[in-house]
């Protein structure tokens, strides 16, 4: 039976611990050649959103053999590029009802082919990046590591300092932010 799952299931399921097993797992499958990642596909249009954006349709799987799946996941956004300072940033609208971005995750068993589970990318996407910072640390910093500087406090920020602390015994952190306001909040929440 598929399971139907909220960001908030996701959110109650899924560990930082939990995510840093199963990306090792899946970077060891693709680095014997047993795992596949197919390069992401991205279709861009106009759209009747606002004159100045455009509309995307963006889509990347892979299968992990050693955990028996196989995954797509599909994302549907309006892209805005407005003038910040004297350059452009790209971003994304949270233009669907409800001011929610869209994107969606298809699990697949490898043993038969069913679907095992269909749920918004959200939480997973912020869990994986962070995720795939710590196994950096992992592999990378001292053993013996008790600090760690961190640029930015924003929505990425906070899994990334998360997954470190899975993989380090981190006493000290400094976190660089050129916004006073969301580095305050964010050290306030991470202390």
């Amino acid at each position: 039976m598929t399971l139907i799952l909220s960001n908030e299931d996701v959110e109650n399921l899924l560990s930082m611990p939990d995510c840093l097993e199963a990306l090792e797992t899946a970077y060891l499958d693709l680095a014997e050649g047993r795992g596949v990642s197919r390069q992401r596909s991205d279709c861009i249009t106009p759209t009747t959103w606002h004159e100045d954006a455009i509309y995307g349709l963006k889509s990347m799987d892979g299968v992990v053999p050693a955990l028996g799946v196989g995954a797509i996941r599909i994302n549907s956004v309006i892209v805005t590029n407005p003038l910040v300072g004297n350059s452009r940033r790209r971003v994304k609208v949270p233009a669907a009802p409800i001011n929610r971005y869209v994107g969606l995750v298809l699990l697949f068993s490898t043993h038969n082919g069913e679907p095992l589970a269909i749920f918004p990318d959200g939480v997973l996407q912020h869990i994986r990046v962070g995720a795939t910072n710590g196994l950096g640390v992992k592999y990378m910093a001292r053993e013996d590591a008790r600090s760690i500087g961190i640029l930015g406090s924003g929505w990425q920020a906070e899994t990334q300092l998360t997954a470190v602390c899975a993989v380090r015994k981190i006493e000290t952190i400094r976190c660089f932010s050129p916004n006073k306001e969301n580095r305050e909040t964010f050290s306030a929440r991470m202390s």
